[in-house]
């Protein structure tokens, strides 16, 4: 696998550093905020108030303000009841891995606990005896809850999974879980990593999509460095939840993400900035795949920016015509590539057309 190099951000285009330009069409930034100028702005004054980054545990005896006022914030646009910010998606994962056994084990009924590990389950969501699971996530979602209700009421059982597969995507039938027939004994963990800002009604995820039953025992985790842009990650869900975390001391003796960009995620939340890309990214998509119609070279998911295949001959083909997607092992050196082109906010109808036009011609 070639390797290319770069000296500048990409955007809508890349620049390798032998000069060859492409077209950009990878990556997570859906929202393209990794150019957006009201998160510039917002960064660059937030610097003059609160420096360019917060030496300090979050639980010192002084505290910056700013922190609590954006986990506000951002529960609002989740629709939950509570969120905290961490340094990246992956401690946000591994925080709550770490704390989810204190967690279950305030109710005072429960003697053992299980875990299940969904197929694909991003490395942020690896805890106690893990084991990769290869089969298909409706078999597995089924079996599970067998498992589940053949178990005694004093066993919790811990579901880790992704809101949505990655890197090949794919979508989840979160309904296969309604059949738990005690939910007090479930506890769900979500890595809403490549769905917030993008899925949902409102770009606050899969919440809509689990049963209000099962929802007040769901933990959701991700990082704020794919649609939002934010080099953070985020915990949500209850208050209780949210709490334990915070006395953690996994979460005490960690650093905290720099507290201008906490100010930036609250501004462009207020001023609902994420919302409007959103809009643009939506009809792109439906640009692109009104361009593909009839059209099967992809695994992809309605209303989603992913577009997948494990054709590798596809990146060959697209590189060749000026447009680089992605194709690597993820996220271990021995799994197979996947060839991924991801459409942003930042793309233009005429970079849609050329990308369609690229595909047609590989699959002619």
């Amino acid at each position: 696998m070639k390797i290319y190099h770069t000296s500048k951000l990409p955007g809508r285009t890349v620049v390798t550093i032998d000069g060859q330009e492409f077209l950009w069409f990878t990556g997570t930034d859906y929202l393209g905020m990794g150019h957006n100028e009201d998160l510039r702005r917002y960064v660059n004054s937030a610097t003059e108030t609160f420096g360019n980054h917060y030496g300090s545990s979050r639980n010192n005896s002084l505290r910056l303000d700013i922190y609590d006022e954006t986990e506000s914030h951002l529960a609002d646009y989740l629709q939950n009841e509570a969120a905290i910010i961490v340094s990246s998606g992956m401690w946000a994962g591994q925080l709550v891995m770490k704390e989810i056994e204190n967690i279950v084990q305030q109710q005072p009924t429960i003697a053992r606990i299980f875990y299940h590990y969904a197929p694909g389950v991003h490395p942020a969501l690896w805890g106690h005896v893990f084991q990769r699971n290869e089969g298909e996530w409706s078999e597995w979602a089924s079996q599970t809850v067998r498992k589940i209700n053949a178990t005694d009421s004093d066993v919790a059982h811990i579901l880790c999974m992704d809101a949505v597969g990655s890197p090949m995507v794919k979508a989840f039938d979160f309904t296969l879980l309604n059949g738990v027939q005690k939910p007090a004994n479930l506890w769900l963990i979500i890595d809403e990593s490549h769905s917030l800002g993008v899925t949902g009604s409102s770009g606050n995820g899969v919440a809509e999509q689990i049963d209000p039953k099962l929802l007040t025992k769901t933990i959701f985790v991700s990082s704020l460095n794919k649609a939002l842009g934010i080099p953070a990650g985020a915990i949500w869900g209850s208050k209780t939840v949210v709490e334990t975390v915070r006395k953690s001391p996994w979460f005490a003796g960690a650093s905290p993400p720099a507290p201008a960009y906490a100010y930036a995620l609250k501004m462009l939340l207020e001023q609902n900035k994420y919302a409007a890309a959103r809009v643009v990214l939506m009809d792109n998509i439906a640009y692109f795949n009104a361009k593909m119609e009839g059209n099967a070279l992809f695994e992809t998911v309605s209303d989603y920016p992913v577009f997948c295949s494990t054709n590798a001959a596809l990146f060959d083909h697209l590189l060749q015509n000026g447009i680089m997607a992605s194709c690597f092992p993820y996220p271990s050196p021995a799994d197979a590539p996947v060839t991924r082109i991801a459409i942003s906010s930042l793309h233009q109808k005429e970079d849609l057309d050329r990308l369609a036009e690229v595909c047609k011609r590989f699959n002619a």
